[in-house]
């Protein structure tokens, strides 16, 4: 979640930025410093994990990278929306990566944008429902759901923009 927070900042500072500001470098540019922002989650077992988004929500496996019996990593995509599925013993086989601890550090939260909130709410029965339908602070019918890996969901439908 934070690559995805750091994205926006980054993107932001460049639209906000005046002339000379921090963001007047990030114009120079012709093409976008970023093209797309994919979270990585770790978990146990991928299997779980897949199903969940294929079955209830009409994702596609683009990627399947085989650990002994199991899945290792996989590439889910739908749409613009892709998601990165690794085992933590995956993460952990390189002892020497800065990154083999950090998996361990809790679940991510994973924010999606959806057009029909009550379309979700139906793909969702059955599932591990944390908060059920709600208006949010600022104005969106949300869901927030915990994935079979343990990490949280929130879909979103957002007001309309004015």
């Amino acid at each position: 979640m934070q690559r995805i927070l750091v994205v926006a900042m980054v993107v932001g500072a460049a639209n906000l930025a005046g002339a000379g500001g921090p963001g007047e470098a990030a114009k120079e540019h012709t093409m976008a410093l970023v093209t797309r922002a994919t979270p990585i989650l770790h978990v146990q077992r991928i299997e779980p994990s897949i199903r969940f988004w294929v079955e209830r929500l009409g994702f596609q496996k683009t990627v399947e990278v085989p650990e002994g019996d199991h899945i290792g990593f996989a590439l889910l995509a739908s749409g613009a929306a892709t998601l990165m599925y690794q085992t933590y013993a995956g993460m952990k086989g390189d002892v020497a990566s800065p990154l083999a601890k950090a998996a361990d550090q809790g679940p991510s939260f994973v924010f999606l944008e959806v057009p029909d909130i009550n379309a979700i709410v139906s793909a969702m029965e059955g599932a591990d429902i944390v908060v059920p339908k709600h208006q949010s602070a600022y104005g969106a019918m949300e869901l927030i759901v915990r994935e079979p890996g343990g990490h949280y969901v929130i879909f979103s439908q957002l007001p309309p923009r004015s």
